[in-house]
């Protein structure tokens, strides 16, 4: 089973680093409630963009997976969230005109994607001065390349960049961006809220497919935790 089709059947809907105690750290810093035109891409469930919607922000959230959309369809619903502009789309083609919005965000979603397309496409839709916020893992130190290997073929990504890559393509891209502080990638470990868990379909944890994929990535990423950070990059738009 593809890493992404066991989250949208899990119903996960914080899978970044961090989970959503990183997210509405993140928000807090770098947003002021406004009406400001916010993207996220890579919605995922819904979490962030109803959270985002709420606080007065003018939201369209885009994710590929229509299982994904419709359970964010479906939680906003529940929250009683009406403005939330949902799309089914590719963040390396974003079906949006030139300078749309305000503000980019994305939370471990750009790692999976054609890197410096995404990057091209985020600054394509921002209008000039408008901001990219991105929550990413980031490669912290030499791996062993077998190890690299099965990491990237379990995800379906090409690379995990480290900071200085990231800097790199975002000022290719156009992007201005300061260096940012690591974290500890493991921290969300501590930071999980009841409601995530409650969210979840643990009735599929009896699937072995569902147990299998789980296992895998407990194999493949606890063990390799030296390895990585989490990174809140914060770019610009010249």
């Amino acid at each position: 089973m593809e890493y992404m089709d066991l989250l949208s059947r899990l119903g996960v809907a914080s899978a970044h680093p961090g989970g959503f105690r990183a997210t509405k750290k993140l928000m807090e810093k770098a947003l002021q409630p406004s009406d400001l035109r916010i993207l996220e891409v890579g919605c995922g469930t819904g979490k962030s963009a109803c959270y985002l919607a709420k606080q007065g922000f003018r939201v369209t959230a885009l994710d590929q997976h229509p299982l994904m959309l419709q359970k964010a369809r479906r939680r906003a619903q529940q929250e009683g969230i009406e403005g939330v502009n949902w799309v089914e789309g590719n963040i390396e083609s974003l079906p949006f005109p030139n300078e749309a919005f305000d503000v980019v965000f994305a939370e471990s979603v750009t790692i999976f994607t054609d890197f410096p397309k995404a990057l091209e496409e985020y600054h394509r839709v921002l209008k000039p001065g408008g901001r990219l916020l991105d929550r990413e893992m980031v490669l912290f130190a030499e791996i062993p390349e077998p190890i690299y290997t099965e990491i990237k073929d379990y995800f379906g990504i090409a690379k995990i960049h480290s900071v200085d890559e990231w800097l790199q393509n975002l000022r290719q891209a156009g992007f201005q961006c300061d260096r940012p502080a690591m974290e500890p990638f493991w921290s969300h470990e501590q930071s999980v809220e009841g409601s995530e868990i409650r969210e979840l379909d643990l009735t599929l944890l009896m699937d072995p497919e569902i147990g299998h994929g789980l296992l895998k990535y407990s194999e493949l990423m606890l063990a390799q935790e030296p390895y990585f950070r989490a990174c809140d990059f914060e770019a610009y738009k010249e």
